[in-house]
Parts: structure tokens; C-alpha cells; sequence
């Protein structure tokens, strides 16, 4: 079997920009990655970093748009009329900046190009179910895999209606393992609140992610290994400002699992480890 492994990238907004950083140090330090899957933010991570767009500040410079930062902002009558306008229309925000940024990235390359085996992961919005993107256009599976439901619309794929992978499993471990057999799964979520809910809309967001935080420890199972951000508090989706903390918070998580990871590719560390990653 070949040496390496493949990575699952999870989703998390702005903190999806440490997966960059995680993949930094391991190809630095020699570990040959055999394939990519990313769901969401680990979407335009994964298909970043096998198309060679590895400056995150260049990647989000390229989908960055100023709407969806206002409507991050506001608090909770920000949320409140939020609320409100999801109950007029389909959707809150146009994708016709991102999908720009997204083809200023990928031009018309194709999934089956990718230099790494790559699978993208997004979800059927009637269905419910994964669904594994390995060929076509790039831009359009990432714009897929980040389609938020109810922030942008969904989009058409071969008769569905795509959105957001983290609607059917937030850090896609499956599909890696369709990629090669050992994965390492990098999970960039939140710590767990510590207060209970202020208010009804509080308490129903938290019902959700309960829900999706149940999900996420069955696909972690499948895992060879975990790689958890374990953020030191809470880091909001669309928190622009923190880009810089999460990807060095990923370049130092990958460091701190460097030896585990060494030993699942079956790399010698000897080979692989240069003097600045030495922990």
C-alpha cells in the first residue's frame, strides 16, 4: 500500500481557513497527501490546496463579500431581522459575489483534474442525503458545498437541488475513505457553550447544532485519526477578523499531531521531520 494519507475537511466558516494551515505543515514536513474531501469551508480548503491556491488571505480576498459580513453583524436584532426576512423570501443572500470569487479561483478546471484526488461534499436539500461531487466543474461543487440553506440559494446539479455538505455530515470521513484508506479527519467546530440560551431563537439554534453535533461524532468514528482546532473560545462563522488566529491555530494543531500522523502515513520521521516543524 502506498505511504500517506487522506485528509476529510470539515466545515466552520472562517475557521475552515486553519485547514490550510494544517495542510501547510504536512506537506512541509513530508507527509504525502494521497487525497482531499471537504465539506463547506473544507471544500474551498481542500480544492484550494490541490489547485495550489494556498494563501488563505488570497483565498478569502477572492470570495470575500461585504453583504454576508453585514449581515454577520447586528447582534440580536440583526438576527431578529434576519428572521423576519428568511420568512418573505427563499434565501437571505445572493451567491453572485462568491460564485465570481470561486471562478476567479478555479477558472474552468475540472474535479477530475485535481493533481490530489479530490471529492467535494455537498447534500440533497429534498433528500437529505451526502452527495459525493468527484467530477465536474470545481467552482460550481465548492459553490455547492458552501450553499447555506436559507443564507443562499441551492444550487442545480444534474437534476438536484445541492447545499451545504455540513446539512448531511460535517467533516466528510466517508468519502476520504473512497479516496485512500487511512484518513485524517480535521474538525474545526466550536467548544460547546457554556451558558444555556438567552432567548427562543438562541435555544433553537443550539437544538440544531446539538443535532449536527451528533452526527459529526458517528462520522468521526470512521477516522483514523482526529485532528480537533479545539478553538479557545467560540469563533463566530463569519468572524473576517479571526482568519489570521485560525489558520495559526491550525499550522500549531497539525504540529502538536505531527508524530500521530507520521505513523499512520508510515513515514519515517527521520525522513520527514525538518528543524523548524521539530516539536
Amino acid at each position: 500500500m502506498k505511504r500517506g494519507v487522506a485528509l476529510a475537511l470539515g466545515g466552520g466558516g472562517v475557521r475552515g481557513y486553519a485547514h490550510l494551515g494544517v495542510l501547510e505543515v504536512l506537506e512541509g514536513a513530508g507527509i504525502p497527501i494521497q487525497g482531499l474531501s471537504g465539506s463547506s469551508a473544507g471544500a474551498l480548503a481542500a480544492a484550494g490546496f490541490a489547485f495550489g491556491h494556498r494563501d488563505p488571505y488570497k483565498v478569502h480576498e477572492a470570495v470575500f463579500d461585504p453583504e454576508i459580513a453585514r449581515l454577520a453583524q447586528g447582534g440580536g436584532l440583526g438576527a431578529l431581522a434576519r428572521l423576519f426576512r428568511a420568512l418573505r423570501r427563499p434565501y437571505l443572500a445572493e451567491t453572485r459575489r462568491l460564485e465570481e470569487g470561486l471562478k476567479t479561483l478555479f477558472g474552468e478546471a475540472l474535479l477530475k483534474e485535481s493533481p490530489i484526488p479530490l471529492a467535494i461534499q455537498a447534500a440533497d436539500l429534498l433528500m437529505g442525503e451526502a452527495v459525493v461531487l468527484r467530477q465536474g466543474p470545481v467552482w460550481k461543487a465548492v459553490l455547492a458545498s458552501m450553499a447555506i440553506p436559507g443564507l443562499f440559494p441551492p444550487v442545480l446539479w444534474e437534476g438536484r437541488l445541492l447545499v451545504d455538505g455540513d446539512v448531511a455530515e460535517k467533516v466528510p470521513v466517508r468519502a476520504a475513505k473512497a479516496l485512500f484508506p487511512k484518513v485524517v479527519a480535521v474538525d474545526v467546530s466550536n467548544p460547546p457553550p457554556k451558558e444555556p440560551p438567552k432567548t427562543a431563537l438562541e435555544a433553537a439554534l443550539l437544538a440544531g447544532e446539538a443535532s449536527r453535533s451528533r452526527l459529526k461524532a458517528l462520522a468521526l468514528k470512521g477516522a483514523d485519526l482526529v485532528i480537533p482546532l479545539d478553538p479557545p473560545f467560540p469563533i463566530a462563522t463569519f468572524d473576517q477578523e479571526k482568519l489570521s488566529l485560525v489558520y495559526g491555530l491550525g499550522q500549531r494543531r497539525a504540529r502538536e499531531w505531527l508524530r500521530e500522523v507520521q505513523a499512520l502515513a508510515q513515514v519515517r520521521l527521520r525522513d520527514l521531520l525538518p528543524r523548524r516543524l521539530a516539536l
